[in-house]
């Protein structure tokens, strides 16, 4: 396989990172949060490639505030899983409070409605086949994507579900906590689809690998 660019660089003001997946010519553009159409933007100039389309790991606002400018941008659609809908709709963008007034969702437009896809199923991204894995909790539709091998090993994107050191938040509306045990549980089963050396790109922070986060990480240590 040709070289793949993976790129990300946090955006707005909770550092939400963007992720772009290329192979030279189509990118995928992942988590769009505030902010980040302009990385999308300098990436598209500087390695002369087209967006094809934007996927989300989840519908939470600081994932998805610069959806609606990409879409119009590049004239692409978008994918979610539709269980995380329901934080799109224009009456759910008015009633954030002030997690809405920091994202400025006044100035919004809504996005087009996504694609929706299941649990299972494989979307190509800059030429490279990830698998969706829907892992309830931080949110019921968050979902971490996974490549057998990009530049050498797994790749995982991992929203916000998996963190290096720490997992997502389960005391937001639609949380449910006894959910994100159960995702976390398949992360570190035995036949879990996810391996050690697996990359692991978060949401929010640096990046980590599977098999550090079982190591380290006290809150998949305590996942019996």
């Amino acid at each position: 396989m040709s070289t793949i660019t993976v790129e990300s660089q946090p955006a707005g003001p909770l550092d939400t990172n963007c992720v772009i997946v290329h192979d030279g010519s189509e990118a995928t553009v992942i988590d769009p949060g505030m902010g980040a159409a302009e990385f999308v933007a300098a990436v598209v100039e500087r390695d002369g490639v087209t967006v094809t389309q934007v996927v989300l790991t989840h519908g939470h606002i600081d994932h998805v505030r610069d959806l609606p400018e990409v879409q119009s941008t590049y004239s692409v659609p978008s994918y979610m899983h539709p269980a995380d809908q329901p934080w799109l709709t224009a009456e759910a963008l008015s009633a954030m409070g002030p997690l809405g007034e920091m994202h400025d969702t006044g100035s919004m437009e809504t996005p087009a409605v996504p694609t929706p896809f299941a649990d299972g199923d494989v979307l190509t991204m800059g030429g490279v086949e990830f698998t969706a894995h829907l892992m309830p909790g931080h949110s019921p539709g968050s979902v971490m994507f996974r490549a057998e091998e990009v530049n050498g090993a797994g790749l995982v994107l991992g929203g916000d579900v998996l963190f290096r050191g720490g997992v997502g938040r389960t005391d937001l509306p639609l949380s449910d906590p006894a959910a994100m045990v159960e995702s976390l549980r398949r992360i570190v089963a035995e036949d879990s689809p996810f391996v050690d050396t697996d990359v692991v790109l978060p949401g929010h922070g640096p990046s980590t690998t599977v098999g550090r986060e079982k190591a380290e990480n006290g809150f998949l240590q305590g996942i019996v």
